[in-house]
């Protein structure tokens, strides 16, 4: 009872990071204005996050690695008080800012926990644990992006707010519930941190599974701010919200039912394959025709496929790497993807003044990905 109690409260405070995150990013505009604040103000509360992240990544893995428990509790316990605490003053910008540091600290703790959760606590069901775990962080900014402009409008800056400092006390409630007298399996890492360090940097699988992860993030951060700009070039960027909007919900649904089999299968290195290859057909058939029903199909498709890639790579640390550094090699392929990510979504305000060219673009990204997949080990 204590686990299951212990479960439902990391899981929901992982959808209230998320949503955390980018709570005010539907209504930005309208938001600022309210607050008294620029756009660009607004768009800081969102980017203190990636950037959070990339500066405590690897420090966040070693930790949890050291003293599990505590670190994953600190992590909780910032989460809920960033969600929660945006109650006492829901109209003041710096106070917002305030509470939202708080979150994009708790987020690496988080987000690195996966695989030593799902080692640590239910070893026999590893898979069906990062699967739950990563359909609460999609979920998590699913609901803030698809609610945000619809709660503004109706309720105001409360309306944003609220739902989300309950999810956030509710996850707190329950993780607390459930912490006490939890045993975790293995303790605390007898290794050094340098010696975790040096087995980390010096597993080729992790850089190769942070580079695929890198490329893929980014073609679904690329769509996400750049689709309806190339679109908008052949007057389709109508469908470029719901197209995006579409493939995170079937990827939720990929996240619960693709990764437990793909792995009890051994055939983790064959999905990542396939899907780099289901990205380069994709992306390849849209630069050759630009169409409504081709966005409105292929992506949602692609999106199926691409999501549960992440819980595979998660599940592929707790199977082929010590428990002793689950943190710090999450922590690492974090790092690396985090670095792609943010260089390719730059790179590709060059690629937008057409359909066309923006989806070749992706295609060459597919194309990198694949060659990457292709090194990794065969029999996984």
């Amino acid at each position: 009872m204590k686990r299951a109690l212990l479960l439902a409260g990391l899981a929901t405070s992982i959808f209230a990071s998320q949503a955390i995150w980018v709570t005010f990013s539907p209504a930005a505009s309208e938001v600022a204005s309210r607050l008294g604040v620029s756009e660009a103000m607004v768009g800081l509360l969102a980017i203190v996050y990636p950037v959070f992240f990339l500066a405590l990544t690897i420090p966040s893995g070693i930790l949890l690695d050291r003293s599990f428990k505590l670190w994953l509790s600190i992590g909780v316990v910032l989460t809920g008080l960033g969600g929660l605490l945006r109650l006492a003053a829901p109209s003041s910008y710096w106070w917002l800012m305030a509470c939202q540091l708080l979150g994009a600290l708790g987020q690496p703790f988080l987000l690195n926990a996966f695989a030593p959760f799902a080692s640590k606590l239910y070893p026999e069901r590893r898979e069906l644990m990062v699967s739950l775990l990563s359909f609460a962080m999609y979920l998590g900014v699913i609901y803030a992006l698809g609610t945000g402009y619809y709660l503004y409008t109706h309720s105001g800056l409360l309306g944003l707010e609220a739902p989300i400092a309950l999810v956030s006390a509710v996850g707190l409630a329950l993780y607390l519930a459930g912490v006490p007298g939890v045993e975790v399996g293995g303790g605390g890492s007898s290794w050094s941190v340098s010696k975790a360090l040096r087995a980390v940097a010096g597993a080729r699988d992790l850089w190769l599974l942070g580079i695929v992860l890198g490329l893929g993030v980014a073609l679904f951060d690329n769509m996400s701010i750049w689709l309806a700009t190339a679109l908008s070039r052949a007057g389709l960027e109508s469908i470029a919200g719901p197209a995006v909007a579409l493939a995170l919900i079937l990827g939720l649904g990929g996240v619960l039912v693709i990764p437990t089999p793909i792995a009890r299968r051994s055939r983790r290195t064959a999905y990542i394959r396939a899907v780099t290859l289901a990205g380069i057909a994709v992306y390849t058939a849209l630069a050759l025709e630009t169409t409504k029903l081709g966005v409105a199909t292929l992506i949602p498709l692609l999106g199926l496929l691409m999501l549960p890639a992440y819980p595979i790579i998660m599940e592929w640390i707790t199977t082929f790497h010590p428990r002793e550094v689950h943190g710090s090699a999450s922590g690492f392929i974090g790092l690396v993807s985090r670095i792609f990510t943010v260089a390719l979504a730059s790179l590709a305000v060059y690629f937008v003044s057409g359909p066309s060219r923006y989806f070749t673009f992706l295609a060459t990204l597919s194309v990198a990905a694949f060659a990457v997949a292709m090194l990794l080990p065969g029999e996984r």
